[in-house]
């Protein structure tokens, strides 16, 4: 007798995790702090990263704190770029960049990935209005200063400009906030990166073992010879993990990072995915500083970089506070992966089904 399951159905705490061998951080680490940003900044994080005509470029994310005190939360968050010749030491600019909007500077524009294509470097973001988190594409105009092309409808993050097109389209993927509670990476499609249409489920949930809560894309996808290597951060979250920051804030929440091998004709196919993560918070600089960091147990990657055709530049947000690099062979990650393709085909779950037993894969 088949034995009928919900795939969608909540899970139970995960429990303790480990990290994969082949992953190798940045003897340095961090790269980038608050203290190599001459503008006012508490906080650099969350830095997308691409090379683009034989430079380095990097576009974290800055915080500032209300009256230079973290205990009365943030007065500004946005955007600002750092430049390198190698990959590792950077010198950030001296000013924060310009998102232009319409004949207006929009502020609170965070969480940057960056993308060339087509010979142009664009800037894919949130901005955080008052009616909610708003995804963005901007390209840039040299120096330190953007056009907004694309601002959609509230509320998703993790927008991510895909640096090849599918079948002669542009492709995006990005993280709606549902009524569910619990968040998927979702992609979709334009012939001009304006309009975006085709909209379905990438990859959810329910197929991130080590995710409770919501997966995020991290990095602009890398192609290879035998599909698109994306990279994605998962959360976990545990009560007994739960601490009390000085502000009063509660956190039980970690971010790890994992990744999946999408099919190079049609990228809503899963081919494969590491069941177990890749990085997990367990370095200083990643957890264990509660005054220092803005949120604990925080690995947050958002950008990839394939060097020499083996070896990946991996950067990613350590404790919402600082800008950190690993180094991953791209053979030993293909190794690591698992065949694989979704419980869920596609999002097209109804209560009814779920009422009825909708029969999902193990």
């Amino acid at each position: 007798m088949a034995t009928f399951i919900n795939p969608l159905s909540h899970k139970g705490p995960v429990g303790d995790l480990s990290g994969s061998a082949i992953v190798h951080r940045y003897e340095k680490n961090p790269i980038l702090t608050a203290k190599d940003v001459s503008f006012p900044c508490d906080l650099a994080f969350n830095a997308g990263v691409t090379k683009f005509k034989d430079r380095y470029y990097m576009a974290f994310r800055y915080d500032k704190f209300r009256d230079d005190d973290r205990t009365k939360g943030l007065i500004m968050s946005g955007s600002a770029l750092a430049e390198s010749s190698d990959g590792i030491h950077w010198e950030a600019h001296a000013k924060p960049i310009n998102f232009h909007w319409k004949g207006k500077l929009l502020q609170w524009v965070n969480d940057a990935r960056l993308t060339v294509l087509e010979d142009k470097l664009y800037l894919s973001f949130c901005f955080n209005s008052q009616h909610g988190e708003r995804p963005g594409i901007a390209v840039w105009n040299g120096e330190d200063d953007f056009e907004v092309i694309c601002l959609g409808i509230p509320a998703q993050r993790n927008m991510v400009l895909c640096p090849y097109k599918i079948n002669g389209k542009y492709w995006r993927m990005e993280r709606p906030v549902t009524r569910r509670g619990r968040y998927d990476i979702w992609a979709s499609y334009s012939d001009d990166l304006i309009h975006w249409g085709e909209a379905e489920l990438l990859l959810g949930l329910e197929d991130v073992p080590y995710a409770t809560e919501k997966i995020g894309a991290a990095a602009p996808p890398i192609e290879i010879e035998n599909g698109y290597l994306l990279f994605f951060h998962a959360v976990d979250d545990d009560p007994a993990r739960e601490i009390t920051y000085p502000i009063g804030a509660k956190w039980c929440s970690r971010y790890t990072c994992g990744a999946v091998l999408l099919d190079k004709k049609d990228p809503f196919i899963v081919r494969a995915i590491t069941k177990t993560p890749l990085m997990i918070p367990e370095k200083d600089y990643e957890t264990g500083n509660m005054e220092l960091f803005w949120r604990e147990n925080v690995i947050f990657p958002c950008g990839a970089i394939l060097e020499d055709e083996q070896n990946i530049k991996l950067y990613y947000g350590a404790g919402d506070y600082s800008t950190c690099l690993a180094n991953i062979n791209l053979n030993d990650l293909l190794n690591e992966m698992t065949p694989y393709s979704r419980r869920t085909p596609d999002a097209t779950i109804t209560i009814t089904d779920i009422l009825d037993g909708f029969y999902g894969k193990e």
